[in-house]
């Protein structure tokens, strides 16, 4: 980060002057910190010499003059140019997609992991979209490189470069998750026009202040193996979320994929063709596939996941297809009473060898999103064959009604805390967007008192 004189700094702040105006049509400077403010980042401000010691994000950002702490002023003009800087980034990477790469896919991803580790740590008060995580931590394994190397090349700091001295970090990022998931959704409605575009900016509220350590942080990231359990504190019991308003949340699995250089687990929550589309095809797919328990990823013993098992898996077409126990477990659980949560370590000794449902529950969904597929075919048994219906989704060997002991729960009534939500989203994806932008206003804002766009600066 280049070093500036007083003299240069505070010149800066008079002579800069951005692409916006006042309520009479003036241009005027977005930039408009109180010299008490600057002097404050000022002192804040590092210059990092490294790339592998970063403490948190804030110190990675390049900024010509001084980085914002608080955003003092935003207009509706201003979110609109942060999101169009995102999103030509976004849209230079290749948006075509193989089973093994999706550029546009872990570019969002990177993104929307980056503002959702951001503000998953608040609790009683304390952290939140404060464009802070700590990278120290092994659970933020990846970030470092995801925001300063970025993914292919092009990092989401070319970005905020533009914008550092008027906008905090902490606002810029979740600006940043809005810009993405809003482009991915343009993949989906330029397919069909009759799904629904998706808004954000006009619940958009602005003036959180970046924090440059969170170590209060460290360990507040749920714990995939944890199950739902790990769900219910952090998105429930900490963020203030229903149980509904969390699954909707989890929807943005639908991006991105889990590599096991970051996180440990590996594989597409949807096909690696789906994983660049903002929809709901998150919930389908926990709903019209069947999963099996997959233990020791990559030979770690402390990383079980779930891996798509039915008659339409194809790893060589679609990419490895996978679930976590924190995303199953909303649906299914290991026994008839829901009492066992979902666990991909223990599954098979407890005799839970596959998840799935019937798809009398989804019909809807299977004909709206799944082009008539269920468990891979578009031979779906009837409601009463559920022997058949398991070959299909568990795999061809389990056609025998005594095979029932594999299943994880009820396929016909499923016990996950969450399992309502995840039918009603999977069936009818307009209901799971309007529940998905109230969830992200709650823990995008937790926290903050903030402010309005306004049209122009006044």
């Amino acid at each position: 980060m280049a070093s500036m004189s007083w003299f240069h700094v505070i010149f800066g702040i008079f002579l800069r002057c951005e692409s916006t105006f006042d309520c009479s049509g003036t241009a005027c400077s977005s930039s408009g910190h109180g010299l008490l403010q600057v002097d404050k980042a000022m002192g804040q401000q590092q210059v990092t010499t490294t790339t592998t010691t970063w403490a948190s994000p804030y110190y990675m950002m390049r900024c010509a003059g001084t980085q914002a702490m608080t955003t003092q002023h935003m207009t509706e003009a201003d979110y609109d140019s942060i999101t169009l800087k995102v999103q030509g980034l976004y849209q230079s990477l290749p948006s075509t997609c193989t089973a093994t790469e999706c550029p546009q896919a872990d570019w969002a991803g990177c993104v929307l992991r980056m503002a959702g580790h951001d503000f998953m740590d608040y609790k009683d008060g304390e952290g939140g979209a404060d464009g802070c995580v700590d990278l120290t931590d092994a659970d933020n394994s990846g970030l470092a490189e995801c925001l300063h190397a970025g993914e292919f090349g092009i990092s989401i700091a070319d970005a905020y470069e533009d914008f550092c001295e008027s906008v905090s970090l902490a606002d810029f990022l979740v600006i940043a998750a809005e810009a993405v998931m809003t482009a991915s959704r343009e993949h989906v409605t330029a397919e069909d026009s009759s799904r629904s575009t998706i808004d954000f900016k006009s619940q958009f509220k602005f003036g959180r202040t970046t924090a440059t350590t969170c170590d209060f942080a460290h360990g507040r990231l749920p714990n995939p193996e944890n199950s739902c359990s790990a769900v219910k504190e952090t998105f429930v019991d900490s963020m203030g979320l229903t149980w509904a308003q969390a699954a909707a949340l989890m929807g943005v699995h639908t991006l991105g994929r889990a590599q096991v250089s970051n996180s440990g687990y590996n594989g597409w929550w949807s096909s690696a063709l789906m994983s660049r589309k903002f929809n709901n095809d998150y919930f389908v797919s926990i709903l019209a596939k069947g999963w099996s328990p997959e233990a020791s990823v990559a030979g770690n013993p402390a990383k079980n996941q779930w891996k798509r098992a039915d008659s339409g898996a194809d790893e060589a077409a679609l990419g490895k297809e996978m679930m976590l126990n924190t995303d199953l477990c909303l649906a299914f659980s290991m026994d008839d009473e829901g009492a066992v949560e979902l666990d991909a370590a223990t599954a098979a000794e407890a005799g839970c060898e596959c998840a799935w449902g019937t798809p009398a529950a989804i019909s809807t969904a299977i004909t709206k999103y799944e082009n008539g597929h269920f468990c891979g075919s578009t031979d779906i048994p009837g409601k009463d064959n559920f022997k058949l219906q398991r070959a299909i989704c568990c795999g061809a060997e389990f056609d025998k009604v005594s095979d029932a002991v594999i299943d994880c729960g009820l396929p016909l009534k499923p016990e996950g805390p969450a399992y309502s939500s995840i039918k009603k989203f999977a069936n009818n994806e307009d209901k799971w967007i309007k529940v998905f932008k109230g969830a992200w206003k709650i823990v995008t804002n937790n926290g903050f008192s903030l402010k309005r766009l306004r049209s122009c600066y006044s």
